[in-house]
């Protein structure tokens, strides 16, 4: 068979037929035996896309194209969940690696590259005079948390949105003591009318509250105006302000949602962007609350690790003198308004919404609702070269014009089959 030929040098080879996911279901039947899940992250099982129409295991990227195990390409928006902000292979990252690989990955006593790297960070983050690194977002959110506690000498926190799998975060789920359910009070954002509440949430439990730790929602964008009376309400009662930023951190702006919106936070914890897809993470802020980090017992071997570091550092350097966020936002925004006049036009319940540089996929409010038009629109877009995530999805600096173009017109297509398959039911 004819290897197809891609319409440009940025798009994908176009899919003949339906997809190929012979190899795919081979390795999916070897990995339900050995890994409980599937695979290492949640949001990465197959249940989260259209099972049986949607490829399992991908195999290689370049840019932002990725192959699949049985030789097909797409365009890739999930990018890593969020964390290959240069796409796949960038110079920035492979060429740190080779030059570095030599030096070791892991040495025996700290090196150089621990505090370079830190310069680097706290050069671009507003208010950060210090920071320690991980090697996961939920090591740093549980280490801002302990910082917390301790420098507050208060217990209790109030979470917004998804800041990690440990203990006092998910304390609702199965394996979790249920005493710790009385630390912790989750609450929302998806809508105008939860800000106030959140407020509110502040003042009522401010002699026992430690930290708010904040991930903004991806549904719809938060106002400078409310991110201010966050950080009013909390300087007022004694309460750190923790933003998770482990997805907004180098993508709303090049310091973040704290430069994004305006606003400091007293501890900003950081991964996925921070080093482009090699696994770090960071916490950071005013010497004041980061300098009694070193009081508590926080330590991991792995937080040294020279490559990531080095990459970190490399990272930041080409972030610092790029137009990527420009691009990403110039892209989003493209992205969100094509798909949504499409979706217009043909009566879709379609809508792109959130953040420019994360597009925010919606059907329907209802989660059920949502996810039974959105597991044949996920499969309509695979088969024709577009991975997407059921919900939040991301733009990296490699995407083209061309490649969001190509997007826009594949939803459409997608859209208008949908509903002659519906007129035809």
């Amino acid at each position: 068979m004819d290897t197809p030929v891609r319409k440009h040098p940025s798009l994908p080879r176009p899919i003949q037929g339906e997809l190929r996911l012979d190899r795919s279901n081979q390795l999916l039947e070897e990995a339900r035996r050995l890994v409980p899940g599937v695979t290492q992250s949640m949001m990465k099982k197959p249940e989260h896309f259209a099972p049986g129409a949607f490829p399992v295991f991908l195999v290689k990227g370049q840019g932002t194209l990725v192959e699949d195990a049985d030789g097909q390409e797409y365009i890739d928006f999930i990018s890593g969940l969020g964390a290959n902000m240069l796409g796949h292979n960038h110079p920035a990252v492979v060429d740190t690696i080779r030059k570095h690989l030599e030096e070791g990955i892991l040495h025996s006593l700290p090196t150089p590259v621990e505090v370079s790297s830190v310069q680097a960070l706290i050069d671009v983050i507003p208010g950060a005079e210090m920071a320690r690194f991980f090697k996961t977002g939920a090591d740093a959110t549980s280490a801002a948390v302990r910082l917390a506690r301790h420098v507050t000498g208060k217990e209790k926190i109030i979470t917004v949105g998804y800041n990690g799998w440990h203990d006092h975060f998910m304390y609702d789920t199965p394996g979790v003591p249920a005493a710790l359910a009385s630390l912790t009070t989750r609450m929302p954002l998806f809508t105008p009318p939860d800000e106030p509440a959140l407020l509110a949430a502040i003042e009522k439990n401010a002699s026992q509250l430690a930290a708010v730790l904040l991930s903004v929602p991806y549904n719809r964008p938060v106002t400078p105006e409310f991110m201010k009376q966050v950080r009013e309400t909390c300087t007022a009662h004694g309460v750190l302000l923790v933003m998770d930023e482990v997805v907004t951190g180098f993508r709303l702006a090049l310091g973040g949602g704290q430069e994004f919106f305006g606003v400091r936070a007293d501890i900003v914890c950081l991964s996925k962007s921070i080093a482009a897809g090699m696994p770090l993470s960071a916490i950071a802020g005013p010497a004041r609350h980061m300098s009694r980090l070193s009081e508590l017992q926080v330590s991991t071997t792995f937080g040294g690790e020279l490559l990531s570091l080095a990459v970190c550092e490399a990272v930041i350097a080409h972030y610092r003198k790029s137009d990527y966020i420009q691009h990403i936002a110039k892209l989003g925004r493209r992205l969100r308004e094509g798909i949504n006049a499409h979706a217009e036009q043909l009566g879709s319940t379609l809508r792109v919404s959130g953040y420019d540089a994360i597009p925010f996929f919606l059907f329907a409010k209802d989660p059920a609702e949502h996810a039974k038009k959105m597991l044949p629109f996920q499969a309509g877009m695979a088969r024709r070269g577009v991975l997407l995530r059921r919900d939040v999805n991301f733009l990296c600096a490699v995407h083209t014009e061309e490649q969001i173009e190509h997007t826009i017109e594949m939803a459409a297509e997608v859209m208008r089959s949908l509903q002659a398959v519906s007129s035809a039911a």
